[in-house]
């Protein structure tokens, strides 16, 4: 493993031990951290974050490719934060300037044939795995997703506090969108959760989050995509330069799927839809319309329930949804 070599190398070695700490790996964002380190050291070996490096490297960065992909921001500007809560008032954090082309991933719908072999191939594949409660916590936390349709982040940051099995419900708490909200589960899922909770209780016996990651503390989100995608094409399903599904398709499908169920029951859809905004944590009932826009080739109604609702489905940023 690559060191750090700049004289940035000791802040960026305390950065990282900072987030070990709180039970982070950060495996690929040391990779955006070692190239800033390098480029660092190639630019004036600066032992502060200054604005010119910092946005020299990104403006070299993004440079690289033609992808709008932004995931090497939140590390730098993170790096940056950190540096001025030790003290360093003048560390530089990266502006919203570098966040114009916002990356915005195609949303991908699955099928129910897709998902019955992502959970065939997930319960198959943790257990070829040697990492302590990995074969029961992927599985559970996948499950997470698609039953109730949260996000990832709120999944990783559930507490064992606020999973209240007995009374068949879980409290989302300190959402991004300030949104906090109680989630009823299924029989079905409750019934799960409770046999999950005693088998991930005998590795993490004093655990925090509900679903833990590999140490024991929450799990990161590295873990939640990589393995979805390693688990996606294990099951034989499609990935490719156009197809690229990801764990937080799940929410999608989970709110495309009880509009298309409500539609099917013959209810009225929009009457529905604030139940599923609350549900989801959405901040506005405009960003739940933005599902209806998402489906016209799986829903036979799509023109009758866009046609009264036009001026409300917005371009919404990808938290929201």
């Amino acid at each position: 493993m690559r060191d750090f070599v700049s004289n940035l190398a000791g802040k960026l070695n305390d950065f990282l031990d900072y987030k070990h700490a709180l039970g982070i790996k950060y495996d690929t964002c040391r990779v955006y951290l070692l190239e800033l380190d390098g480029y660092n050291l190639e630019h004036g070996n600066r032992d502060t974050l200054t604005k010119e490096m910092t946005e020299g490297w990104a403006i070299w960065h993004a440079g690289k490719s033609e992808s709008q992909d932004r995931s090497w921001i939140p590390p730098i500007r993170e790096f940056g934060r950190y540096l001025q809560s030790i003290g360093e008032k003048d560390a530089y954090v990266l502006d919203d300037r570098f966040s114009i082309q916002h990356y915005h991933a195609e949303v991908y719908l699955m099928s129910t044939d897709e998902i019955q072999a992502f959970f065939r191939e997930c319960d198959s594949y943790v257990l070829r795995t040697k990492v302590p409660g990995r074969p029961y916590v992927l599985p559970a936390l996948y499950r997470f997703l698609y039953c109730c349709g949260v996000r990832c982040v709120e999944a990783r940051k559930l507490k064992c506090i606020n999973v209240h099995l007995k009374d068949g419900y879980v409290d989302i708490l300190d959402t991004k969108s300030h949104k906090d909200r109680r989630l009823y589960l299924s029989e079905e899922l409750i019934s799960y959760f409770a046999q999950y909770d005693k088998a991930v209780s005998a590795c993490f016996p004093e655990r925090e989050y509900f679903f833990p990651g590999a140490k024991g503390g929450i799990c990161s989100t590295t873990a939640v995509s990589a393995n979805f995608r390693k688990i996606w094409v294990s099951a034989g399903l499609k990935r490719d330069g156009k197809v690229k599904p990801r764990a937080y398709d799940f929410r999608h499908h989970f709110a495309c799927a009880n509009i298309m169920r409500w539609s099917q029951e013959g209810k009225d859809v929009h009457a529905m839809l604030p139940y599923l905004m609350r549900y989801m944590g959405h901040s506005s009932l405009e960003s739940t319309y933005y599902y209806i826009h998402l489906i016209p080739d799986y829903f036979s109604q799509y023109t009758k329930l866009t046609s009264s609702s036009e001026d409300l489905i917005p371009e919404v940023e990808a938290y929201e949804v």
